[in-house]
């Protein structure tokens, strides 16, 4: 059993469908709150796929009320939708989300000796307003195993007090779907695209800046408050920029394989969208997009925020966030160096399908699972053993109030 919840959420059926495709493993999904284009999907993997099942819950508050994710809360038991009883459940959602607390409170209630496992991007020590404090450290107590996405959500896993077992298993790409279709040779100007949310922390202006500045195509697909000055570019260059629409994931590897590099600009900023006195630092927590643009054989630029630089290893170019002279810099290098060019699209090709493939991260999250139900099951009684009592020491405390000053 896997519970998902939120809007941003139609990458995971690409790891559901990976697990399905396994042989020993029947999943089933319970989910709320989750875009149209999700469920669409969800819809299509449940008529292909004979062990995949997909529930649809309705929920009590949403992302649009609040802006995030944590806020979501089901209406009901979520562990009313599973038939049988299952052998794992898994949380797609951070442990101070609400939805989290109620997965894990009713599947323990239901079914106490089942182990949980849970996800984990945050990758910034934050002191969170009451009562998410209290729901996370009830999570760290209950949940079995977690599955942070990068070394940093590991880390502040550990700072919070997380003393369980836990795997490291970032964000995959679907390499059947995502693969480069033709001759990576310019035949054009060169292009470089951006896919993503139309926002301040994506860096949009300095992107628009640094491809002025070098007279390059630009390809933008997405949405958000910025499109007024994505649509403004486009008047001041018509026909050298682009922007398109959300691209449906099955036709995004063609907009990525038509890019001479993909960008990622991010920078770092402070939200204030579920309490607008407390302010959220918000860093980059993986930078899918690059995964996606790595197996389809297109280079990939990012800035040094967050966990850009670990996600694009040796597959593309790095620079400082929000120089952007030095963003124009690394494009240009692109246009005029094709050996660099073709290096870093064959890296990128190997590290995608070496790394991110989402069969290869089904199989790594599988066998953990496989570890912590013999683990359970280890107590000669066959009853269930005392949960782990995991505080958090003092240094934790005080280091996470350090960084979480500006």
């Amino acid at each position: 059993m896997i519970t998902i919840v939120g809007a941003r959420t139609e990458h995971w059926i690409e790891l559901f469908a990976a697990l399905a495709d396994r042989p020993d493993v029947t999943v089933t999904v319970v989910a709320a709150d989750v875009s149209e284009l999700t469920r669409t999907e969800l819809d299509k993997l449940s008529s292909r796929a004979a062990r995949f099942r997909c529930h649809i819950a309705p929920h009590l508050l949403g992302e649009s009320r609040t802006g995030h994710m944590a806020s979501v809360l089901f209406c009901a038991d979520v562990s009313r939708y599973v038939e049988h009883r299952p052998d794992i459940v898994h949380v797609i959602g951070e442990a101070a989300y609400l939805s989290t607390w109620q997965a894990i409170r009713s599947c323990r209630r239901r079914w106490p000796t089942i182990p949980t496992s849970l996800y984990a991007a945050q990758n910034i020590v934050i002191d969170f307003p009451p009562p998410f404090p209290a729901i996370e450290r009830h999570t760290y107590d209950q949940v079995d195993h977690m599955f942070p996405i990068t070394p940093a959500a590991l880390y502040v896993l550990r700072v919070k007090g997380y003393s369980g077992t836990a795997s490291v298993v970032p964000l995959g790409v679907d390499t059947s779907l995502f693969r480069t279709r033709r001759d990576k040779e310019v035949r054009r100007r060169f292009t470089v695209g951006f896919v993503g949310r139309l926002e301040h922390h994506k860096g949009i202006a300095d992107l628009l800046h640094a491809a002025d500045s070098i007279d390059c195509d630009v390809s933008i697909i997405g949405a958000g408050s910025l499109r007024p000055l994505v649509e403004q570019a486009t008047r001041r260059r018509p026909g050298r920029i682009v922007l398109h629409p959300w691209a449906d994931h099955h036709d995004l590897p063609d907009h990525l394989d038509r890019m001479d590099a993909l960008a990622l600009p991010s920078i770092e900023v402070v939200q204030r969208n579920v309490v607008p006195w407390v302010g959220i630092p918000l860093r980059e927590q993986f930078g899918r997009v690059l995964v996606e643009a790595m197996a389809c054989g297109t280079p990939v630029v990012g800035s040094n925020v967050g966990e850009i630089p670990h996600v694009i290893g040796d597959a593309g170019l790095t620079f400082p966030a929000g120089d952007r002279a030095a963003l124009a810099s690394c494009l240009a290098r692109l246009r005029d160096d094709p050996a660099l060019t073709a290096t870093l699209s064959a890296n990128g090709l190997a590290r995608a399908n070496r790394l991110f493939s989402w069969a290869r991260i089904a199989d790594a999250m599988c066998e953990a699972w496989s570890g912590i139900r013999l683990a359970r099951d280890r107590p000669a009684t066959g009853l269930p053993g005392r949960r782990r009592q995991r505080h958090r020491p003092p240094h934790a405390i005080a280091m996470q109030r350090l960084e979480a000053k500006p």
